[in-house]
Order: C-alpha cells, then structure tokens, then sequence
C-alpha cells in the first residue's frame, strides 16, 4: 500500500466545503469527500505551526518530541515518519513547507525528517528559485494593485511548485512503495494567489458563526486581553478575502495532485488530507491562533480516502494527528511500538461507525522563543471527549464545554455542578495521560484546580522510582537503565 499524506497551513473546517459551507469554493477537497471518508472529530496535537507539524510526523505530542513552540527543532534522537518509513522499505519524499528545522519560517533548504532529497522544496528552496526581488514581492503583497505590480502567476506560487513536484513522483513513481507528503503553506499568510482568487471573494462572502465576536464573559482573562488587544491593530487580521481566496486557490492544487494519484496509482494509495491547525477568524472576537482551544483552531478538516474503504462516509469518531503514524503503520502490517502516543484507526477506515478512543489530549504552551505574544508562556492542557471539552490553563480560568449542546463553545461550564462528574472525569483522563507520557511540564498544581473537590497531589513527594522509556521502533538508539544495563529499544 502506498501513502500521500497532503496538508495545508491554517485551514480550518468551515474553509472546506465538504463540512458545510459550499460558498468558500473548494470543489476538489468536496470531490475528494464522495471518495473517502470526511472526519468531523478530528484534532491537531496544538493548535500552532510547528508543535503541530512536530506531532503529525513523529505521533508523539510536542513537549515530547521537543518541538513544543516554534522556532524550536525537535530531538535529534526522535524518529520522523520518513525514517520510519525508509526503514521499512518505502521509498519517502517530501515537497513544500516543513517548519520544523527551528530556524526561521520559511526553514534552512536542508531535508530532514529521514525524507529523501530528490523532491524536498521547503520556504527557502522556493525563496532561491524565486530570486531576492519576486521573494521579496511575494513576502510583502497586500491589495490587488500590489499583486498586479509584482507580476506573480500561478506558475510563481509556491503551492504551485510544490504540486507540480508531486505530480512529477507520482507520474514516474514505479512498483516500489512509497511515501509521498504534500505540505503547502496555503492559505497561511501572505496569503497570495494568482488574481482572479483574489478577486473572488467580498468580506460579505466569509463564513461567521454564530459565535463569532461573541461574550467572553466567564472566559479565561488572557481571551479577554487578546481581544482588547487585537481591536487596536489590524496585524493579526488577515483580510479575510484574500484568506478565502487563497484558500480556494490550493483547492485546485490539491486537486491536482489527487488527480495524479487517481491516474496512476488509485488502486492501492491511502490518501490522507489535513490541516495543521485551524484560524480564530473572529470568533469569540479574537483572530489567529494561540492560547486557546477553540474548535476553530483544533478541531481540523481531516478527509480519508482508503481504497478498500466506504466512499462518501461520516465518521462521528474521535481521532487526532498522533493517531496517523500508528494508522499508517498497521495499514502497512508493521508493529505499532509503545512510544507512539497515537491509535491506530484503522478500524474506522474499514467502518466509519467504530470507535478507537474516548479522550483526547491538546497541549499549548507559548507562540514562539523569539517573542512573547500571546502571553508569552500560558501553558494549558486540553481533554477532548465524546461531549465535553475541558481545557485546563494553568495561570489562569479553566474551561469546561458541552460540544453536543453547545456546540460554538459559549458556556464556560467550569464551576456548574451539573457538568461536575464529566469535568472531573476528564480531568483525571488528562492527570493520568501526562503521567504516562512523562510529560516535562507535569506538577500537582495540574491537578489542584480551584473547583476541584479534591486536591490531587500530582506529583508531590511521589516514588523516586525509576521508569524506563517506553519501548520503541527496532532501530532506534540503545536505552541505559538505572542500573547502568542498557538494551535496544524494541
């Protein structure tokens, strides 16, 4: 079985037809939808570039594999999705944005992740191409004018490049398995497209919710001054026509790349397409992403499309990012080692009715090492159920929603006696995977929660006992115990 796996920057559901809203104009993810099957509980591991990013291509979650803001690199001792896969016999190539080298945004022109070289077309490959001056135009086109005196085409873009090196693999890509990954940096800021997306889209054309610049009343006092913050500045509102226009732009890139796998290899290719993360986009009046765990930003467009699998299906079922490796991994008939933090869906693929896990766990801890926005550093530990999502901000309010009877996340359920027992429920869920994992942020004060009717002593004066790392993938480095002993991780 072969696997592409296409991902796009800040994209959010209401972005994808498919979840409902057919004016934003993406035919080919829609098309795409009849095919596979269209998740409606999927979530990223944070809700940021590179912890996000970070997640999905080693299933660990992002304090874990060190990437846990941008412009931090993860360990060089963890395994990627491309040495992973190299190892087992694929052949793994990788085009388009990576954000994970911990240098700047548009990343060193240097292949990582255990991917081969031959297609990898990072920020600062496509910069060289481009040349300082057009780079320059593209990093800084804001109106149509500015477009129109730049001079980019669609043979310009950088989506463009990137899917044009896809098609390439795809169309010269022989008998051996492979691994292809598509990562466009669209629609993310700068947000350029040829004109005529552009001029696509009117500020009356954008979906707004119904939460959107709703009460933050009863919400943690960070919104509260994010909010008052972003209504004195423009910076952090893209315009959202040229958001949407974008948007609709890569649809047809990511058409294009499907339509290759279609022609070449439909019969035995497992397409996965995400987003890293969601945008803010007014709702709850705050814009763009950061320290919250809002729907808008977690809960991400993920559409399957598995070739003995149903076509045109719902699932209902909880899944996250980390879960893509492990699934990747049991499709392939391949072990699943104990370090992954992610289960495989597999079962889901087959049936869209099953169920693989009951909770799951979002992180956030600041925007970026090189500025404090948003807090600096506000950590926070989420827990996402069937119908309630607990959100658990260290320095600050905690969070408790009913999704099933509200469903935009206006009611801060975090003290109603009513909710308590699910509260609590989740609460424990999130004590206990932190432990597991060896979270490095873990304490007591995690569990020593104003509301909380019970004090847990998370970590206060617990066993000094050692704990061996959790077994790995056969190739990975030698792991010393305690006693001075050492064996493989396998």
């Amino acid at each position: 079985m072969n696997i592409v796996f296409i991902m796009t920057d800040t994209q959010n559901k209401s972005m994808v037809g498919a979840y409902g809203n057919p004016a934003v104009d993406t035919p080919n993810l829609d098309k795409f939808a009849e095919k596979g099957i269209r998740f409606e509980q999927a979530f990223d591991a944070c809700p940021l570039c590179t912890p996000a990013r970070g997640s999905i291509f080693s299933g660990l979650h992002p304090q874990i594999n060190g990437a846990w803001t941008n412009n931090i690199a993860p360990q060089a001792n963890i395994p990627f999705m491309g040495t992973i896969f190299e190892h087992y016999g694929f052949r793994t190539s990788y085009t388009g944005k990576w954000h994970l080298d911990g240098t700047g945004y548009f990343g060193n022109g240097l292949p990582d992740g255990g991917f081969r070289p031959d297609y990898w077309y990072d920020g600062k490959n496509y910069a060289d191409d481009l040349g300082p001056e057009m780079f320059a135009k593209y990093r800084t086109c804001h109106t149509i004018e500015q477009l129109k005196e730049a001079g980019l085409t669609e043979e310009d873009m950088w989506g463009h490049r990137v899917a044009d090196r896809a098609v390439d693999f795809l169309n010269k890509a022989g008998d051996e398995p492979f691994l292809l990954a598509v990562s466009f940096d669209e629609p993310h800021h700068p947000c350029v497209a040829p004109l005529e997306y552009w001029e696509k889209f009117g500020p009356e054309d954008i979906p707004k919710g119904e939460n959107y610049y709703a009460s933050l009343e009863g919400k943690p006092k960070m919104q509260q001054i994010q909010r008052e913050q972003q209504k004195e500045t423009d910076i952090y509102q893209p315009p959202s026509d040229k958001f949407y226009g974008c948007n609709s732009y890569i649809d047809r890139e990511i058409g294009r790349v499907i339509d290759a796998v279609e022609k070449n290899h439909w019969d035995d290719t497992i397409i996965i397409y995400t987003s890293d993360h969601g945008d803010m986009q007014g709702s709850h009046g705050l814009w763009y992403k950061g320290p919250q765990m809002y729907n808008e930003t977690t809960n991400v467009p993920f559409i399957v499309r598995y070739p003995d699998g149903p076509s045109g299906a719902v699932s209902h079922s909880l899944v996250s990012h980390l879960d893509i490796i492990p699934t990747l991994l049991d499709l392939s008939g391949i072990d699943i080692p104990d370090s992954l933090h992610g289960k495989s869906f597999l079962p889901i693929l087959k049936d869209p009715n099953a169920k693989v896990r009951d909770s799951l766990m979002i992180n956030f801890h600041r925007f970026s090492v090189n500025f404090d926005i948003f807090g600096s550093y506000y950590p926070i530990r989420c827990a996402v159920g069937e119908q309630y999502k607990l959100s658990i901000n260290l320095i600050d309010t905690d969070e408790l929603y009913d999704l099933r009877n509200d469903p935009y996340e206006m009611r801060n359920l975090i003290d109603d006696p009513v909710h308590a027992e699910a509260r609590d429920h989740l609460h424990d869920y999130l004590l206990t995977e932190m432990d597991e994992i060896r979270d490095p942020f873990r304490s007591f004060q995690w569990g020593n929660r104003p509301w909380s009717t019970e004090k847990k002593q998370f970590y206060l004066g617990g066993s000094l006992t050692f704990r061996n790392l959790p077994n790995g993938f056969p190739f990975e480095a030698e792991c010393i115990h305690a006693d001075g002993s050492y064996t493989n991780k396998k």
